[in-house]
C-alpha cells in the first residue's frame, strides 16, 4: 500500500510541474508584445506568397518591391479560430494577389510584423483586428 501512495504522488508531482512548465511558456510566448511598433501600423503594398491557416497564429507571406529591391515580410494574425469569428476562412487569399497590407512592424527593423488589416485588389478589407470586416470575402 505504502509503494502505490508513494507512485501517486510522484504522479501527482510530475503533472504539477508539467502544469507549471507549460503555463511558463505559454507566458514566454505572448509576453513578445513589446517586440513590435504598436503606435500606428506600416502601410504596405505587395505580393501575396503564402498564406499559413495553422496555429498558433495563421502566417501572411508577402513581397514588397521597392527601390532597393524585393523584401520577404511575414504578418502574423490571431489563432485560425479567432479569425473564423472575425470573417476569414483558409480560402480569404489568394496567392499572387496584390494586396495593401497594415502591419505593426517589429521594433528591430527584420521584415516581420502583426496584421491588422489587409486590403485586397477587389477592395476588400479584412480585419485582423477586434472589429468585423468592412466586407465579406469573396467566396472561392
Amino acid at each position: 500500500m505504502k509503494g502505490n501512495r508513494k507512485r501517486q504522488l510522484v504522479i501527482v508531482i510530475a503533472m504539477a510541474t508539467g502544469l507549471l512548465s507549460r503555463s511558463q511558456s505559454a507566458r514566454a510566448h505572448h509576453g513578445t508584445a513589446n517586440v513590435y511598433d504598436t503606435t500606428k501600423p506600416v502601410v504596405m503594398k505587395g505580393t501575396l506568397t503564402k498564406f499559413e491557416w495553422t496555429n498558433p497564429h495563421n502566417q501572411i507571406f508577402f513581397d514588397v518591391t521597392d527601390e532597393k529591391g524585393v523584401t520577404h515580410w511575414t504578418a502574423a494574425t490571431e489563432p485560425p479560430q479567432v479569425m473564423l469569428e472575425r470573417g476569414w476562412t483558409r480560402r480569404s487569399l489568394t496567392i499572387g494577389e496584390q494586396v495593401t497590407v497594415y502591419v505593426f512592424v517589429a521594433k528591430n527593423g527584420a521584415p516581420v510584423g502583426n496584421l491588422q488589416k489587409i486590403v485586397l485588389a477587389n477592395g476588400t478589407e479584412l480585419s485582423a483586428g477586434g472589429a468585423a470586416p468592412a466586407a465579406a470575402p469573396a467566396a472561392r
